[in-house]
């Protein structure tokens, strides 16, 4: 196998010179990669000053240990521009709810896609990804796996809530409409950020609004649909909760629906490019899978393809950038950190981290094969789920499912670029290709 480290795959060029608060600002906007200078995959803690505000960049293991665990109840609010992004479509949910609601909803959400009970799924992830594979298969042209993979990955979790209740037509459109609600929603609140009203919010969000009104619209009218008494165990086991009655059981599946499938299929949309930009890795992966769909028992064996999605997480983390608000004043190493100031922690740039991994831009799979890899990088240095008591509930879930997958196309096919095509990570609400990933598919 040719030397891996010697494959760059994509990345924008860093910003050259750190840019004003206010340029930045206006840049992140529309790409939040763009605003990183080269020093910042070096620096340990960097700053943003606003009027009225302070925006810190903790950017060393031991920084965001202290922030996103050691003090949890300082930090554990999202910061109001994300809650604001966010609220519209998914509502108070777990994801963006924080005190006494967050720990109330997350005892509610957790055990029913808890990791011991992950093979009552795998039917789902198998359906949906040999129906994937089919359309695969009768596909002329280049195809959009971006697209493909958000609408199989929503089907997936369709699947384990409603059960054929929903239809893979209504995964295609609630991951469309989820597609272009991120391109219309504001994520980053300029005007807020500076403690200014939003005067002119009525007006930039009206679509957001609109797109998330129909979002909701269509997953209300599944559980309608299915009853108080039917849907999947999943859905009975969060209807069970008193804490998920009315509207706040929609926001928590429709939570689940979102996020469940975003981070899937970020993860194998960027993993898709890796193999197609590397053919000798897709060929490593496809000798070591099997022909037939693979049993729940079976994932643990594929080493080195969990390898290539762990090491396709680290150079494009599904979410780039975890921001907090600050619920209280507080002090990291020489900063005064007051109620209200937004401190972030990067994955972007901890896995892209010049003093924490060698060769960091370099694609490598092998950095996560052997019994010691976890060992072999710092602790808090790779977070491709989040950090602390918040990281993501389904990360396990999102795992299986993404390796499922991979079985099942990888064996089967061989993708590369479409002609004319280049991949161009672009990060708003998540880390996904700006114009989406045209492949071409062939069966191997």
């Amino acid at each position: 196998m040719e030397a891996l480290a010697d494959f760059i795959p994509p990345m924008p060029p860093p910003a050259s010179g750190a840019p004003s608060a206010i340029a930045g600002l206006l840049r992140a906007r529309r790409d939040v990669l763009s605003i990183f200078p080269a020093d910042a995959y070096r620096r340990q803690v960097f700053t943003t000053r606003l009027p009225g505000r302070l925006i810190l960049v903790a950017n060393a293991p031991e920084v965001v240990r202290d922030v996103f665990v050691t003090k949890h109840e300082t930090y554990q609010r999202k910061s109001r521009f994300l809650e604001d992004a966010l609220r519209p479509v998914i509502g108070g949910s777990c994801f963006i709810a924080w005190g006494d609601e967050w720990a109330e909803r997350r005892e509610a959400i957790s055990p029913p896609i808890h990791p011991s009970g992950l093979a009552q799924f795998h039917p789902c992830f198998v359906r949906a990804a040999e129906a994937c594979a089919e359309a695969f298969a009768r596909a002329e042209g280049p195809v959009d796996v971006a697209a493909a993979y958000a609408a199989a990955i929503s089907h997936v979790l369709l699947l384990a809530v409603f059960g054929d209740a929903a239809s893979p037509e209504d995964a295609r459109i609630i991951a469309e409409t989820f597609t272009a609600y991120q391109d219309a929603a504001e994520v980053v609140d300029l005007l807020g950020l500076m403690g200014l009203p939003d005067v002119l919010g009525w007006l930039t969000q009206r679509r957001a609004k609109r797109l998330a009104a129909e979002l909701r619209g269509r997953v209300s009218r599944l559980l309608e649909a299915v009853g108080p008494d039917g849907g999947t165990p999943l859905l009975r086991a969060l209807r069970a909760s008193p804490a998920l009655t009315g509207e706040h059981l929609l926001d928590e599946v429709v939570m689940f629906l979102l996020a469940g499938a975003e981070g899937a299929a970020i993860t194998l949309t960027w993993t898709t490019m890796l193999a197609a930009l590397h053919p000798a890795t897709a060929d490593r992966m496809a000798a070591e899978l099997p022909v037939a769909p693979p049993a729940f028992a079976d994932l643990n064996g594929f080493a080195f393809t969990r390898a290539v999605v762990q090491e396709s997480m680290r150079l494009y983390p599904p979410v780039a950038v975890f921001a907090r608000q600050a619920t209280r004043p507080d002090r990291i190493r020489r900063w005064d950190i007051r109620k209200d100031d937004i401190v972030l922690a990067v994955p972007w740039l901890l896995h892209r981290h010049e003093k924490l991994w060698e060769a960091p831009n370099a694609f490598r799979p092998e950095r996560f094969l052997g019994e010691d890899a976890s060992r072999r990088r710092p602790r808090f240095a790779y977070l491709p789920f989040g950090i602390g008591p918040r990281i993501c509930a389904g990360a396990s879930f999102g795992m299986a499912e993404v390796m499922v997958f991979a079985a099942i196309l990888f064996r089967r096919f061989r993708f590369t670029l479409a002609p004319g095509f280049t991949p161009r990570p672009n990060c708003r609400l998540a880390l996904r290709p700006k114009g989406g990933m045209r492949m071409v598919i062939a069966p191997r």
